[in-house]
């Protein structure tokens, strides 16, 4: 293994499609996100992210958490200084990034690299209990989404939280209702997540 690259956590895609389904965009599932976790967790494994972010085989699995507040939701604007180049300048509704090697926890690995994305972009630390798992979000049409697997989850909070990361993105909360997922500012993820959530609102 080289020294100082970044290690990444993810499932190869053949476990994907056993043990969640063989799909394109989002799919919805109603699952305990701790058992889910701890089930996954031993069939996933670390891979040097440069490698990772070449092989179409294997998937590096991004936690993609949205926060709501009341009827708003958090839209970020990722920034140049951002590490994925491919999503520079695209607005999102999801906070996270790749999960790398965690010091010894009693949560599960994925729930551990959600709250440290979760404080370290937003300075948010939410009780396991207010963190909704939505379900996947796979999408081969794209270049960033052949090599990724997002686990959709919801936060609702009584507050706002700050964006933190500033040199890396901007923030601000706009009505769920108002989102337009057809625009071509969304990063191709948020845009599936998008019409999931008004869908959600329509039923509720």
């Amino acid at each position: 293994m080289t020294e100082d690259v970044e290690l990444v956590w993810g499932i190869p895609r053949s476990v994907m499609e056993s043990e969640i389904g063989q799909f394109q965009g989002f799919l919805r599932q109603s699952q305990d996100l701790m058992q889910l976790c701890q089930n996954l967790e031993p069939l996933g494994s670390f891979r040097e992210r440069p490698q990772a972010e070449e092989d179409s085989s294997w998937k590096q699995v991004i936690p993609y958490v949205s926060i709501l507040h009341g009827n708003q939701i958090l839209v970020l604007q990722r920034l140049k200084t951002q590490g994925e180049k491919r999503l520079h300048g695209k607005r999102s509704i999801g906070v996270g990034g790749h999960i790398n090697p965690e010091s010894e926890g009693a949560e599960p690995l994925m729930i551990r690299g959600l709250r440290r994305e979760l404080l370290e972009e937003i300075g948010l630390s939410p009780e396991l209990t207010e963190c909704q798992f939505l379900g996947w979000i796979n999408d081969d049409e794209t270049a960033v989404g052949q090599v990724h697997l997002g686990l959709a989850v919801t936060v609702k909070v009584a507050e706002k939280p700050e964006i933190v990361e500033t040199d890396r993105m901007t923030g601000e909360w706009l009505a769920l209702e108002d989102l337009d997922p057809d625009s071509q500012s969304w990063e191709s993820w948020s845009s599936l997540l998008i019409s999931q959530l008004l869908l959600d609102q329509v039923s509720s």
